[in-house]
């Protein structure tokens, strides 16, 4: 089973304001206490939304990450939309 995408962000900005330092999904998974293969879908989501950034030395949260952590968003009950002009 894999964590929630929130779990894996809250793990990641913890860890990279402790290093400042992009954070491995090795760490993650140490971390949460789950095999790194169950990090794949909730790190690869969290890309996409822009809400993670991936170098070759792992993972570092962007802004608005950290922004909306700070407000309190709980990533498991937001909605995200994407508006598309016509």
């Amino acid at each position: 089973m894999s964590p929630s995408s929130h779990a894996v962000l809250v793990e990641v900005v913890d860890r990279y304001r402790e290093s400042d330092r992009p954070v491995t999904q090795q760490v993650i998974a140490r971390s949460l206490e789950v095999p790194e293969e169950a990090l794949s879908e909730p790190l690869e989501s969290l890309c996409e939304f822009e809400l993670l950034a991936r170098s070759d030395r792992g993972y570092r949260p962007t802004v608005t990450a950290r922004e909306l952590l700070a407000l309190g968003v709980d990533l498991d009950d937001a909605v995200v939309l994407d508006l598309v002009e016509k």
